[in-house]
C-alpha cells in the first residue's frame, strides 16, 4: 500500500514538472509597431517618421533651423552668357569715327556752298565734290548706326552714355550679359531689375545687373525673348554660361526660404527633413522656386515656423533607407 502511494505521488510530481516546463506560457515579446508614414503618402513625396533619442541625435549631429515667411518680387528665370566686349564696343567706336567724318564733310560742304554763292574762289565742280563727300559720309554713318542697333538693340543704341559704356567694357570695369527666357515664357511690360549667376558657380550667389533693353535678335537655340544686361566687375570671362532672374511687374511671391544645407537630392527630386514631434523627423519633397542669398525660396509645402534639419540630413536619409530595407527583409 505504501509502495502504491509512493508511486502515485511520484507520477503526479513528474506530471507537474512536465506541465511547468511545457504548458506554462512564457513571457511574450514586445509588439512590433508598423512604421509611421508621412502625411504626404510616403514614396517619392516623403518617408516614414524616424524616431531618434537624444544620444542618437547627438551622434548624427542633428541641427535644426526654423523657417521664416518671405515675400520676393515676381521674377522669371532665363539662361544666357557673358558677351564678348569687342563685339559691343567695336560698332560704337566705328559710329564715333563715322559721325566725326560726317560732321567734317558737312562743314566742308556748307563752306564751299557759301563760297560758291558769293562768287568766291569755289566752282560748281568744287561744290559737287563737297556734296558727294558729305552724302557718302552720311551713308557710312547710317550703315554704322545699323550695326550699333544690331549689337545693342534700339534701347541700348539710344543711350547717351553708350561711348562711356564701350570704354568701360573694354577696360573690364563692367561686363555685358544676355539672358534669354524659355520659349513661351513672356513678361507683361519691361523687366525692372535683374540678377545673374555663373551656372558653374551657383553656390557663389547671383550678382545684381542693370537692364539695357530687349536683345536685338532671337537666340537660335532658345527662340525666346532676350534681354541685354550690364554687370559691374563680373568675375567671369566672356562666354561664361549664366542663369538669370528678371524682375517683372506683378504681385510678389510668398513662401519660406530654406537654407541650402537642408536640401537633399534623392531619386531625381529635392527633399528636406522636417521635425515631427519631440524626437521624430519626416522627409518632405519640395519644389525650389528661386535662389536667394539665404537659400532657396519654396512657395508650397512648407510653412513659417516649420523646423528643418540643416545638419545631419544626409545621415537621416541613410537611417530611413536602412530602416525601409530592414522592414522589407
Amino acid at each position: 500500500m505504501n509502495t502504491l502511494i509512493r508511486v502515485a505521488i511520484g507520477a503526479l510530481a513528474g506530471g507537474l514538472v512536465v506541465w511547468l516546463a511545457l504548458g506554462r506560457p512564457g513571457p511574450r515579446p514586445p509588439p512590433v509597431e508598423a512604421p509611421e508614414v508621412a502625411a504626404d503618402g510616403g514614396g517619392q513625396a516623403g518617408g516614414r517618421v524616424i524616431r531618434l533619442d537624444a544620444a542618437a541625435r547627438r551622434r548624427i549631429g542633428i541641427e535644426l533651423a526654423p523657417l521664416e515667411a518671405v515675400e520676393l518680387a515676381n521674377e522669371v528665370r532665363g539662361f544666357g552668357r557673358l558677351l564678348d566686349p569687342a563685339g559691343l564696343a567695336a560698332p560704337v567706336y566705328e559710329r564715333q569715327a563715322a559721325r566725326a567724318a560726317a560732321d567734317a564733310s558737312e562743314r566742308e560742304y556748307r563752306r564751299v556752298q557759301t563760297l560758291q554763292k558769293g562768287n568766291s574762289n569755289a566752282s560748281q565742280r568744287d561744290l559737287e565734290a563737297a556734296r558727294s563727300a558729305f552724302e557718302r559720309d552720311q551713308a557710312a554713318l547710317g550703315t554704322v548706326e545699323t550695326r550699333v542697333v544690331s549689337a545693342w538693340g534700339a534701347a541700348g543704341a539710344a543711350r547717351p552714355d553708350l561711348a562711356a559704356l564701350a570704354q568701360a567694357l573694354v577696360a573690364r570695369r563692367i561686363s555685358a550679359a544676355r539672358i534669354d527666357l524659355p520659349l513661351g515664357e513672356d513678361v507683361a511690360g519691361s523687366p525692372t531689375a535683374a540678377r545673374v549667376v555663373a551656372l558653374a558657380d551657383e553656390a557663389a550667389g547671383p550678382l545684381a545687373a542693370t537692364l539695357v533693353g530687349p536683345a536685338p535678335d532671337a537666340d537660335p537655340t532658345t527662340q525666346g525673348r532676350g534681354f541685354l544686361l550690364l554687370v559691374e566687375r563680373a568675375p567671369w570671362p566672356p562666354g561664361t554660361a549664366l542663369g538669370g532672374w528678371l524682375a517683372v511687374p506683378g504681385p510678389p511671391i510668398a513662401g519660406v526660404v530654406v537654407p541650402a544645407g537642408a536640401l537633399l537630392r534623392y531619386a531625381g527630386r529635392t527633399f528636406v527633413f522636417l521635425e515631427a514631434g519631440e524626437d521624430g523627423f519626416v522627409r518632405r519633397a519640395v519644389e525650389l522656386e528661386r535662389r536667394t542669398p539665404q537659400g532657396w525660396l519654396v512657395a508650397r509645402g512648407l510653412a513659417a515656423g516649420d523646423r528643418v534639419v540643416v545638419g545631419g540630413a544626409q545621415q537621416l536619409l541613410s537611417e530611413e533607407l536602412a530602416g525601409a530595407t530592414s522592414a522589407e527583409d
